[in-house]
């Protein structure tokens, strides 16, 4: 098998599917993938429960998929057109906060719109916000130009970011409180920080700006939930020759020459599992770079970047998630299928401080989600709560075996759940009496599934310093080998999925991007458009 592959991928997110798929589809390329866990899709892949529930472990909204626009598109190329992306309510994110509460409807200049109703004295600043994330969002997309363009290109373009990174490379923090008098303002702005992992004192204006931006034309979730996504990759990858291999867990990178050649790999099945290798003279990593650069490369390379790359992953957070089965409609309580960010003040950085109090029962922020509401294939109904944790907090039990820790462990778990819930209830009363089921995941349980180091579910943390980093791009400085994902792009399932349409791009070789591009938006009018499908009406 290994003689005959163009291409090694190491690992099966969406960003090492897509390269995979685009490789296949234009460049007419044999890609065989390694995903070390037992489902393909990474962030992107579902669990289920007996009595029906299921859930996702990563994706729980996308913008920018209607209809007719690029992303759309590319998504549609990756998947082979196999998923349906059903819009959610026009007021997809709603805010509470003590004594107040917001919801962000759909259209930028409806936002803008309700934002000016609420806080009129502020309307000048509103605007101008409006005006930056667009500015700061095309730094950006350049900055994307520069890390999936030949090197003349992108030295051009990185050389137009440097000089003008000021707007986006202030903190989101900085940015606000130069802009709003209105702290009530400033916070609600900064709401949806969990999307990016970093409260408004670390985070990038610009990431800050690409994850409002991503939402301005609405937000959709996948038919049949995230799952289906690498299903219809993983199929693509095979009608182009490929493979997609599960249970095969890359141990480490071959070199010979100062040359990426392959891949030594564990088969994690049977007692032990064997050890097999595969070659071929391109090996893209979905790992991270903090797995890539620190754990799979023999310790004699060289990795100039090493010491910045700690700081990185340490200024990066993770979180605590609680799934949980409902026995009656949540529809009940008033829900529809949006999401929920609940805070218990107005200062972000102060209540991610203060996170690790979810140990005692605790919580003081939240992110909560239905994906059976926005999924009309649902048999059951199912919610998500979301809060940041530190990885610090349950360290101590990362060597006992998963399912198998210590009773303290479920203690501790037990008490995330029940911090999780009140703070829910305290705003819908009687959401724990629709619950019959409910399991709790830590930073842990992130660990032993993907092996990102600490827990990490937002890739390299994405503060100003992240975007100031040459080297997290595609192409490294090992001949042969490159990075794909959200590491090689940005956070999140559409900038994973650029981070993969990036690493294509320079494989595919001059004018890798536009190739892509014309090959989506081909594949796109040559399909029949499929109609939204109803909302779920199950009980």
């Amino acid at each position: 098998m290994e003689d005959h592959f163009d291409a090694i991928v190491i690992g099966s997110g969406i960003g090492g599917l897509s390269t995979a798929v685009l490789m296949g589809k234009i460049a007419r390329k044999r890609v065989l993938v390694l995903e070390r866990h037992f489902k393909p899709g990474g962030f992107t892949h579902s669990f289920s429960r007996p009595g029906g529930w299921e859930w996702d472990v990563g994706l729980h909204y996308v913008g920018g998929m209607a209809q007719g626009s690029t992303s759309r598109a590319l998504f549609d190329f990756v998947t082979g057109g196999r998923v349906q992306w059903n819009p959610m309510p026009d007021e997809y994110d709603h805010f509470h906060y003590p004594g107040l509460r917001f919801s962000a409807p759909k259209g930028a200049r409806n936002y803008e719109a309700r934002l000016i109703e609420r806080f009129p004295e502020e309307a000048a600043a509103i605007r101008r916000y409006f005006r930056d994330v667009k500015s700061a969002t095309g730094w950006v997309t350049r900055q994307f130009w520069a890390i999936s363009s030949p090197a003349p290109l992108s030295s051009v373009v990185r050389l137009l970011n440097r000089l003008t990174s000021g707007l986006p490379l202030q903190t989101t923090k900085e940015y606000l409180e130069r802009r709003f008098r209105d702290p009530q303002l400033r916070a609600l702005l900064a709401s949806q920080w969990g999307d990016y992992g970093l409260a408004p004192a670390k985070s990038a204006f610009c990431i800050h700006s690409l994850i409002a931006a991503h939402y301005f034309d609405g937000a959709y979730y996948p038919e049949g939930g995230a799952g289906r996504i690498a299903e219809g990759a993983s199929q693509e990858i095979r009608q182009a020759g490929g493979e997609v291999l599960v249970n095969d867990e890359v141990q480490r990178i071959l070199m010979e020459n100062g040359r990426a050649v392959g891949v030594e790999v564990r088969r994690n099945v049977g007692k032990g599992g064997e050890t097999v290798r595969f070659h071929a003279p391109v090996i893209v990593s979905d790992a991270g770079a903090a797995n890539t650069f620190k754990r799979m490369l023999p310790p004699e390379v060289d990795v100039p970047f090493r010491a910045k790359l700690d700081d990185l992953i340490r200024a990066g957070n993770t979180a605590a998630t609680i799934y949980i089965g409902f026995k009656r409609d949540p529809s009940e309580l008033g829900f529809r299928g949006e999401n929920h960010w609940i805070f218990d003040s107005f200062d972000h950085d102060a209540m991610l401080a203060q996170s690790d109090d979810l140990l005692n029962g605790v919580a003081h922020v939240c992110y909560l989600s239905f994906p059976s509401l926005k999924d009309p294939r649902a048999r059951r109904h199912t919610a998500e709560i979301i809060a940041p944790l530190s990885y610090e907090s349950v360290a101590r039990f990362r060597d006992q075996p998963w399912r198998r820790r210590a009773e303290e462990y479920q203690a501790i778990k037990e008490k995330i759940g029940q911090g999780l819930i009140a703070l829910v209830e305290k705003h819908y009363p009687g959401f724990c009496d629709l619950i019959e089921f409910q399991e709790v995941s830590t930073p842990l349980s992130v660990e032993h599934f993907t092996a990102h180091p600490g827990g990490g579910i937002y890739g390299i943390a994405a503060t100003p310093e992240r975007f100031r980093q040459p080297w997290l791009q595609p192409r490294t400085h090992i001949p042969g080998l490159y990075l794909t994902g959200a590491d090689a792009g940005t956070l999140g399932i559409m900038g994973a999925l650029m981070g993969g349409v990036a690493a294509a791009s320079l494989l595919i070789g001059p004018a890798g991007f536009m190739k892509i591009v014309a090959a989506a938006k081909r594949e796109a009018h040559q399909a029949p458009v499929a109609a939204a499908s109803p909302a779920f009406k199950g009980a």
